[in-house]
C-alpha cells in the first residue's frame, strides 16, 4: 500500500512525534510511505526530521509564514506524484487538502488530534472539516472515548477511534550525563523527581505546576520539578512570578524519555487534552502519571490505581492531587508504578498502525 502523511511541520509536540512513529512503523510493516510537511526543516521547525526513517520518503513544500494561496495546489501535486492508496493528514494541514480531496483519487482520513472543537481552530477551520466529514470525503480517526464523545458532540456524528501509540525502545537507558543533570537538582537521594513534558502553553499551564509546587514545597515535601518543552515568554513571565526554587526549565530536550524514565513521575495539568504522547511515554517506563481528569488521560488513569486524577482542572484541585502523590509510601509507589507499566501494553505504535492499516483497508 502507498500512504501519504501530511503535516504543517516537524516542531516538538505530541501530533508530530505521533505522526512521525506512525510512518515510520507503517514503512517496516512493509508499506510505501511519505510524509508531507508544508514548513522546511529548518532550525525548531524540523525538530524530528532526524528521527524519521530513511524508508519514508519526505517531501517540503515550503510554505511560505501565514496565508500561502498556492500551498493547496502544490499540496495536490505532491500527493498526485506519490499516487497513494491513503492520505492522512493531521493537525491543520486539513484546511489546505479540500482541492486533494476531491481532485485526487484515494482514500482520505484526517486524525483528530484534540477535544473536536479545539481541533477545529475556528468557525473556517470547522466549516471545512464538517463539509469533507459529512460528505464522506474524509473519514475522521478520533484518538480516545473523550476525543469520540467530542467529535461526536460537535460534528453530530461517529466517527471510528484508535489509541494513540508510542514504542519504547528495550535498550532505553538513562545516561550518566541525564542522571548527573537530575541529581544536580536534587536535595537528597531519596528527592522525588517529577515531570512536566509538554509545549509550554495556556493550556498545559506550566505556571500552575510552578504555583503548586512552590504551596508543596514550603510544606516540607522533597522534590524537584523539571519542565521540559518548547518554551514560550509568557508562560516562562508566569514560572518566575511563582518564585519556585524547584521548579527547573529544560526547555526541549532530544531524549525526553531518558528524564521520564529516571523520574517518579509525570505532571500534566492540562486544561483540555486529546491522547498526550507524554502520558503513553510516562506509561512505558514506569514514570507515575499526575494529571487533571481532560481527554484521553481518564481513559488510561484510574485514580489511586494507576495515578493519580485531580477531581477538576482547578488549582486547588490539582495541589490536592499532586500532594497525594507525594504522600504515598514507598511500596505503595512501587506497586503503583508495576501497574502503570503493566497499562502500557495497548499503546505501543505497532499496535496503533497494524489497527490504521485495519481501517485503511476497510
Amino acid at each position: 500500500m502507498k500512504i501519504v502523511n501530511v503535516i504543517p511541520q516537524l516542531v516538538s509536540g505530541g501530533g508530530e512525534r505521533f505522526t512521525i512513529d506512525l510512518c515510520n512503523a507503517l514503512s517496516e510493516q512493509g508499506h510505501e510511505v511519505a510524509l508531507i510537511v508544508f514548513f522546511a526543516p529548518e532550525g525548531h521547525l524540523g525538530f524530528y526530521r532526524n528521527e524519521l526513517s530513511d524508508k519514508v520518503k519526505f517531501i517540503s513544500l515550503n510554505k511560505k509564514i501565514g496565508l500561502d494561496i498556492t500551498l493547496a495546489f502544490r499540496l495536490r501535486k505532491a500527493i498526485r506524484d506519490f499516487a497513494p492508496d491513503v492520505v492522512n493528514s493531521h493537525l491543520r494541514a486539513m484546511l489546505y487538502m479540500p482541492l486533494s480531496v476531491y481532485t485526487i483519487k484515494a482514500k482520505f482520513f484526517h486524525t483528530v488530534h484534540n477535544t473536536a472543537d479545539m481541533e477545529a481552530s475556528g468557525p473556517i477551520g470547522g466549516a471545512i472539516r464538517k463539509w469533507m466529514f459529512k460528505t464522506g470525503r474524509v473519514t475522521p480517526i478520533t484518538i480516545s472515548s473523550e476525543s469520540l464523545a467530542s467529535f461526536e458532540e460537535f460534528y453530530g456524528q461517529t466517527a471510528p477511534m484508535i489509541f494513540n501509540g508510542r514504542d519504547i525502545p528495550e535498550s532505553l537507558c538513562v545516561s550518566d550525563s541525564v542522571n548527573q543533570e537530575i541529581d544536580g537538582f536534587k536535595k537528597s537521594p531519596s528527592t522525588k523527581v517529577l515531570v512536566q513534558l509538554a509545549r509550554f502553553t495556556d493550556v498545559k499551564r506550566q505556571d500552575l505546576m510552578a504555583r503548586v509546587s512552590k504551596r508543596l514545597h514550603d510544606e516540607g515535601f522533597d522534590f524537584t520539578v523539571l519542565l521540559i518543552g518548547k518554551t514560550s515568554e509568557e508562560i516562562l513571565k508566569g514560572i518566575d512570578e511563582a518564585n519556585c526554587p524547584i521548579c527547573h526549565v529544560l526547555g526541549e530536550r532530544k531524549n525526553p524519555l531518558e528524564y521520564l524514565k529516571a523520574a517518579d513521575a509525570l505532571c500534566l495539568c492540562s486544561t483540555y487534552e486529546g491522547m498526550p504522547i507524554a502520558l503513553i511515554e510516562a506509561m512505558g517506563v514506569g514514570a507515575i502519571p499526575v494529571c487533571t481528569p481532560v481527554g484521553g488521560i481518564v481513559n488510561v488513569v484510574k485514580d489511586g490505581e494507576t495515578g493519580f486524577l485531580s477531581s477538576d482542572i482547578s488549582e486547588e484541585a490539582y495541589y490536592n492531587a499532586l500532594k497525594r502523590f507525594l504522600q504515598q509510601g514507598e511500596s505503595d509507589a512501587a506497586e503503583m508504578k508495576a501497574k502503570v507499566m503493566e497499562s502500557y501494553k495497548p499503546f505501543t505504535m505497532r499496535e496503533c498502525a497494524r489497527k490504521y492499516l485495519d481501517l485503511y483497508n476497510k
